[in-house]
């Protein structure tokens, strides 16, 4: 297909996938529920892998290279999911195969890796986007919107908490490397300072951090705070820890029964699953592969959410991620946050709240931007450009922590307001 130019009104578009991991599976419901993409190939280098894939989508290609995948005339638009040291090599060939390429967080490892990326898909006419599916979940486009009417007046301040049990889940050997692209900051950072930027207008103008490392057995940076300053005078902080003692869900799904506690089965379950597991050496790689396309292994659904509605890849607005923890935007009139189903206001004069319907998510809206800017040339949000200007965040983020010191910013770029795809737009939910 190429460009733009030669896409034929109402196409559907060909999607290969490269690298059937744990991103991969996520965004497998998205892709099978959109008339707009149909999966026509995956490329691995699990032979197992491929043919299971084989078995479930019948008619599919299948490829040992994102080489030959590129090279493939019956694809229009590669998804790339293989580890972020790969993302550049891998975005380079797909590129300039012509094909259209949608490119897991963090878009690359070093901010010249994301120049290549960006020139390239400049030099041959095809677009890049970056999967930062979150920033497209409706309630943080409303929130965006109420930035942008002035309805509850200027945003002032914005912070978003997250404790989680990420460092305690299986992990690659890769993820437990220390240096560039590895630990939290850049598995999760990616997806919480990209939400914070499209809400506040991207334009982020300094960044005050820290990275802390607690547990030496996992060496990787396992928590980080950060303090944002953006044009406008708006302020934000963020705030991640991996290390699976409080959950931070409870902020938002609400704790259980009379005392601020939540429930006792589920606390601290990945740690006591690591340590069951510490006398032997090969159970963390099995288990970390076991979650790949087909493995059988179930990574775990939200707290509260059944684990049918995670299966069945239709969870609640924004279930999953964006629920793990409380995000509170402070406007001049109002405090606006996260509930399960969609937001609260607490207002001047009154408390409202505003509720989404099941079976859409940023996954969803992530898909319905980039079919809208191929089909319709429309702007496209989360593009090379602007997945560069969240990779430089956290690149300052981690000197800052390094050094010492404020960081000042100079790769931003504005947030891309093309609205919000829901059900029954963009030819979703007929």
């Amino acid at each position: 297909m190429g460009t733009r130019a030669e896409m034929a009104e109402g196409q559907v578009l060909r999607i290969g996938i490269v690298g059937m991991g744990g991103a991969a599976v996520n965004m497998l419901p998205a892709f099978k529920r959109s008339p707009q993409f149909r999966i026509a190939a995956a490329a691995d280098l699990d032979t197992d892998i491929l043919a299971r894939f084989s078995s479930d989508f019948p008619g599919t290609a299948t490829f040992r290279s994102v080489e030959a995948m590129a090279a493939c005339a019956d694809i229009d638009l590669i998804y790339i999911a293989t580890p972020s040291v790969l993302h550049a090599e891998h975005a380079r060939l797909a590129l300039e195969g012509g094909k259209h390429v949608l490119i897991e967080k963090p878009m690359a490892v070093t901010l010249d890796e994301a120049d290549a990326m960006i020139a390239a898909a400049d030099a041959n006419g095809v677009l890049l986007g970056v999967n930062v599916k979150h920033s497209f979940e409706p309630r943080v486009l409303k929130i965006r919107e109420f930035v942008r009417s002035g309805e509850l007046g200027k945003l002032r301040m914005l912070h978003s908490w997250r404790y989680v049990d990420w460092l305690y889940r299986p992990r690659t050997a890769e993820e437990l490397t220390p240096g560039w692209g590895s630990g939290i900051l850049w598995r999760q950072g990616p997806h919480q300072l990209d939400i914070v930027r499209t809400i506040c207008g991207g334009m982020l103008r300094s960044i005050r951090g820290s990275c802390q490392t607690f547990d030496p057995a996992r060496r990787v940076t396992g928590a980080y705070t950060g303090f944002l300053e953006f044009d406008d005078d708006i302020v934000a902080s963020v705030v991640c820890s991996g290390y699976d003692h409080f959950d931070s869900q409870s902020l938002v799904y609400g704790f259980d029964g009379g005392a601020p506690s939540g429930d006792p089965t589920r606390h601290a379950r990945a740690r006591r699953e690591l340590a069951s597991h510490a006398g032997e050496p090969g159970w963390e790689a099995e288990a970390a592969a076991s979650e790949r396309y087909g493995g059988g292994r179930d990574s775990g659904a939200p707290a509260g959410e059944p684990k049918s509605v995670q299966a069945s890849g239709v969870a609640a607005p924004g279930g999953g991620w964006l629920s793990s923890g409380p995000l509170i935007a402070s406007f001049e009139r109002a405090d606006v946050r996260l509930t399960r189903a969609g937001l609260v206001v607490d207002a001047d004069d009154r408390q409202w709240k505003i509720e989404f319907p099941r079976g859409w998510d940023g996954r969803d809206g992530r898909l319905a931007s980039f079919y809208h800017a191929i089909a319709n040339g429309a702007p496209m949000p989360a593009d090379g450009r602007w997945g560069k200007a969240t990779q430089e965040a956290l690149v300052a983020l981690q000197q800052s922590s390094d050094n010492h010191r404020e960081v000042a910013l100079k790769c931003q770029v504005q947030t891309v307001d093309v609205g919000s795809y829901g059900p029954g737009e963009a030819g979703f939910g007929r």
